[in-house]
């Protein structure tokens, strides 16, 4: 909570000081916010919130260690970016950790 408040308090000073407040309510704009509301914010936290309630708080931490090994396969799928090997061994190994972790 405080992160948070120091966050906003912190932006807000810049906006403030430094920055003309502005807005440009395109649909563009609004399918992005929306987007990142619904499915991006309450989806993740949606799904954080059921792995808890049915795994336990570790096995459900130890899932996290897969996002970047996701997020980088991903950007290889959909930006063109390359992976090395050195990536690939990361995420056998990283895998391989996960599920040592949460098997039962």
């Amino acid at each position: 909570m405080y992160q948070a408040i120091g966050g906003f308090t912190f932006h807000l000073l810049v906006i403030i000081f430094f920055a003309k407040p502005y807005i440009d309510f395109t649909q563009t704009f609004i399918i992005a916010m929306s987007h990142q509301i619904f499915l991006v914010s309450f989806g993740a936290f949606t799904i954080l919130m059921y792995l808890i309630k049915n795994n336990s708080a570790s096995k459900t931490v130890s899932i996290f260690f897969l996002i970047p090994a996701t997020s980088a396969f991903m950007a290889w799928l959909f930006l063109n970016e390359n992976l090395t090997g050195l990536d690939l061994l990361g995420f056998l190994i990283t895998t391989i950790g996960v599920y040592i972790a949460t098997r039962d």
